[in-house]
């Protein structure tokens, strides 16, 4: 279900918008002086969607309101929930002492109109919250110490589950997801399904560096590796299960291929199939310039006595080469983006068993992470955009103009336009960059004048 809008009152207190998202090209573009919330904008469609509504709690908000097609919104705000006893453990010249509180609890309550009318409540609150960090405990080193008291064995900090929840959110979401369902108990699921059917991602700042934890080792230290050079590995990847997939294929045909021929009674006509047997070797042309093994065979000339062979030959060759088509499209748009680019004195290289390097015009191969910063954020962005997203989806991405060069931050609208028609995504990006808007203002909401309107 597509959002069309989205309303805050009150943001940190302060700032009332009513955002309208340009769906006619599905490209909106957040604008506006720091300290006006675009970050914080991207990051409560990213957490409502993804259904992490422990983000709401420590939020400065007083509604948060999303509309959709059909008439339909959810509307997000937050309520005074019961109190809870906390207790605190302090080591004291090693001694244990507990300390007891009663402190309140923030309730997130979201509310489905359709029509204006309201046909269903969620709500988010410490109980779930409990139930959520008990299930945790499954697959995370974590032990309860008291009723809202836990201990990360990993670094052997004492938090609450809100604390908990928030700092490690970056490794929950799958499980957080699945585990909010499991116990939302008998609460009506009509809002969990509307928030399940549209699929949000987010490209945040900070791009170059991902963090790896290995969730289950008590003595292990977050790692951060290149994402960069983790891309390449992910596209070697891709291809290596594209030609297996290929490969079962050309068994199949192959061990069926006597009586396929002997039953063959369609034929091409020689038009049609030199056509198509053209089409056929461009593909696989362009599947050899990326590194991605097919064999490129003549045939003989097409007359009645070969007729019956070739039209065999030629379904059962497209159905090898089609496997690739999805990824090839994505490869082909990648390369062709980054190549227009022109990076200086180096082009990008797709290669089946490397996934993809770059090389300077003498032939000299790069390490990828000698690449500057403005052409590792040009490539990450890039290939999180085509490889890493999927149909439908809308894509939020904060600053994309961090060390990007103006001429690039000049097309990159347009790159966004080329990538969303292929792939049939839309687009909400917030930044402060004048070039990243080029001649599009119309695409723009600008956070300093919808505050003022208001």
């Amino acid at each position: 279900m597509k959002l069309q809008s989205i309303k805050i009152e009150k943001l940190f207190g302060l700032f009332d918008y009513n955002i309208d998202l340009n769906n006619e090209e599905d490209l909106t573009v957040l604008t506006g002086p720091n300290g006006y919330g675009k970050t914080t904008i991207l990051n409560i469609i990213y957490n409502l969607f993804n259904q992490r509504f422990f983000y709401f709690q420590k939020l400065n908000f007083d509604l948060i309101s999303l509309s959709f097609e059909q008439n339909r919104r959810i509307d997000v705000t937050k309520k005074k929930g019961k109190d809870k006893q906390t207790v605190q453990i302090i080591n004291n010249q090693q001694q244990i002492i507990s300390l007891s509180q009663t402190v309140e609890t923030t309730d997130i309550h979201l509310d489905l109109y359709i029509n204006n009318t309201r046909k269903d409540t969620f709500v988010y609150n410490f109980e779930l919250e409990n139930k959520l960090a008990q299930e945790l405990q499954n697959f995370l080193p974590i032990q309860r110490l008291a009723s809202d008291l836990w201990i990360d064995n990993r670094t052997g900090k004492q938090i609450t589950v809100n604390e908990f929840l928030n700092e490690n959110s970056a490794q929950l979401s799958e499980h957080i997801i699945t585990l909010i369902k499991k116990q939302s108990g008998n609460q009506s699921s009509q809002i969990l399904q509307i928030l399940s059917e549209t699929s949000v991602y987010l490209i945040k700042e900070q791009r170059l560096l991902k963090q790896i934890v290995d969730n289950r080792n008590v003595n292990s230290n977050s790692l951060f590796i290149n994402t960069i050079e983790e891309y390449a590995k992910e596209l070697k990847d891709l291809i290596e299960q594209k030609q297996l997939e290929a490969y079962r294929i050309t068994q199949e045909l192959e061990s069926s291929f006597p009586k396929r021929l002997i039953e063959c009674k369609e034929f091409l006509s020689e038009s049609d199939f030199k056509s198509r047997f053209a089409d056929l070797t461009e593909k696989q042309k362009l599947l050899k310039t990326f590194g991605i093994a097919t064999a490129i065979q003549d045939v003989t000339e097409y007359n009645d006595k070969t007729k019956n062979v070739l039209t065999v030959y030629l379904g059962d060759s497209e159905k090898k080469v089609r496997v690739y088509d999805e990824l090839l499209n994505k490869i082909e748009l990648f390369v062709n983006i980054l190549n227009e680019k022109k990076f200086a004195f180096k082009a990008i290289v797709i290669d089946g068993s490397q996934g993809f390097y770059f090389q300077l015009n003498n032939g000299q191969r790069l390490k990828l992470t000698d690449l500057s910063s403005g052409e590792q954020q040009e490539v990450v962005l890039q290939y999180e955009l085509l490889f890493k997203t999927n149909p439908n989806t809308l894509i939020l991405i904060d600053e994309p103009e961090i060390s990007l060069h103006v001429m690039w931050q000049k097309t990159f609208i347009q790159d966004l336009q080329r990538i969303g028609k292929m792939k049939q995504i839309s687009f909400l990006i917030s930044t402060h960059a004048p070039q990243i808007i080029n001649d599009r203002w119309d695409l723009t909401r600008d956070l300093f004048n919808l505050a003022n309107e208001n």
